[in-house]
């Protein structure tokens, strides 16, 4: 597992599509949220469900729930 190229490439990579996403779709709607939840089942698929991958994910999943309750 090459955590660099995750940390570098896949997180920021994510980053950016999620930004355009929340852009295209509008943040808190459905079609928003189903798209996270996609793409980080994706990612975490794409590197066997690793764990520091799984955790990385979920801090990303949380902090964008804080996000949409006004934090």
């Amino acid at each position: 597992m090459n955590y660099i190229d995750f940390f570098e490439k896949e997180v920021p990579n994510w980053m950016r599509d999620s930004n355009q996403k929340m852009q295209e779709y509008g943040f808190n709607t459905d079609r928003y949220w189903q798209w996270v939840a996609w793409s980080m089942n994706e990612i975490c698929r794409k590197y066997n469900n690793d764990e520091l991958v799984n955790h990385q994910m979920g801090l990303l999943f949380d902090w964008l729930g804080k996000k949409a309750e006004g934090g």
